[in-house]
């Protein structure tokens, strides 16, 4: 007897790998731009890279274990997704710090430049008040004598 009814097979579906695939490329340029921002993405490449490797085990194992295949590409969706949402906060957070950096830089030079104008301007005044402090007590003679 043959059976009519079509033999479904429970293998990973294209549909999840396309999905999981997409979700780690959508975090991949997430981190990029993270990076970019002057942001630390190393924790978030690690994830990302955890990401990777589980849709690679799926495709090994979708022929042998569908239902382990189906749940390691959920678990690499749901890590890319989470490297998406954290990786906008380290790319605030970079931003930020490279802000803080160019304001650090700015004010050094303003720095700068206002005691290199002081010491122009006021120079000449500061080093006489100087010598006299340092040489009060020297008594010059003459030489003929």
């Amino acid at each position: 007897m043959i059976s009519t009814i079509p033999i479904r097979s429970y293998e990973a579906t294209g549909g999840q790998l396309a999905t999981a695939t997409n979700s780690v490329n959508n975090a991949f340029s997430s981190v990029y731009r993270a990076e970019q921002n002057g942001g630390d993405v190393s924790s978030l490449v690690e994830k990302l890279n955890t990401a990777v490797s589980l849709i690679q085990k799926a495709k090994a194992e979708n022929a042998t274990d569908p239902n382990a295949a189906t749940a390691d590409l959920s678990n690499a969706t749901t890590i890319a997704q989470m490297v998406s949402l954290n990786s906008t906060l380290v790319s605030t957070s970079g931003s930020m710090a490279r802000q803080l950096r160019l304001y650090g830089a700015l004010s050094t030079v303003v720095a700068t430049l206002g005691i290199a104008a002081l010491v122009y301007l006021r120079g000449d005044r500061a080093y006489r008040r100087l010598w006299l402090y340092v040489y009060r007590n020297h008594v010059v003679k003459k030489n003929d004598e």
